[in-house]
């Protein structure tokens, strides 16, 4: 189990601009990772309502069960490792697991977690990069009729991280586009298709 502070900027990025960065990096297509991502919610949408988050990461040799509660204008996240057998099982049975952290986490925000159901998935074709300044991410994600594409800027610190993250927008003559968690735009497309 494991808890931290997710400090992170997004910004959407077009199918050119996306492109531009994978040349910049020199990126190679054994350099990509893929994750799938699983999200859960109550029937009554609760987490959605608190603006947190719970999947279900699904990765080549390992899985996890993440929820991702707001703590201070950040995301804290709560994590429980699963191994590929486990998460399988898991999804099958369209449920989570409710004895580790995540399942303790959500009793203390008053929801139950054998309440909580798939409500739909994410792919994402990932590709990061470590620089001084923080961890670069490069993602293209799958779900429902959509394909998107994102920077993501992991950093420690906030404000130092908002200073660099500008700084490499105007590096790479990128406009500030603000993007969405991927749980919001998932569902949003799924709600289209309904």
């Amino acid at each position: 189990m494991s808890e931290e502070l997710e400090i992170e900027f997004k910004n959407k990025l077009s199918t050119k601009e996306y492109h531009r960065l994978l040349e910049y990096f020199k990126v190679q297509e054994n350099d990509f990772f893929t994750q799938e991502n699983h999200y859960f919610d109550s029937n009554l949408w609760e987490l959605k309502e608190m603006q947190a988050g719970l999947r279900i990461r699904v990765l080549k040799d390992s899985a996890e069960l993440t929820l991702k509660t707001p703590f201070n204008h950040y995301l804290l996240e709560t994590t429980d490792c699963l191994s590929l057998t486990e998460a399988k099982q898991l999804l099958l049975e369209n449920k989570i697991d409710s004895t580790g952290q995540v399942g303790k986490k959500l009793r203390e925000l008053a929801i139950e977690p054998m309440t909580v159901h798939l409500i739909g998935s994410l792919i994402t074709k990932r590709f990061e990069v470590k620089i001084p300044t923080g961890l670069i991410v490069l993602d293209q994600s799958f779900y429902g009729e959509q394909i998107d594409f994102e920077l993501e800027f992991e950093v420690q610190e906030d404000q130092a991280g908002k200073i660099n993250f500008n700084k490499f927008l105007k590096k790479h003559n990128l406009k500030r586009v603000p993007s969405e968690n991927k749980i919001i735009r998932m569902i949003k497309e799924s709600q289209k298709s309904n």
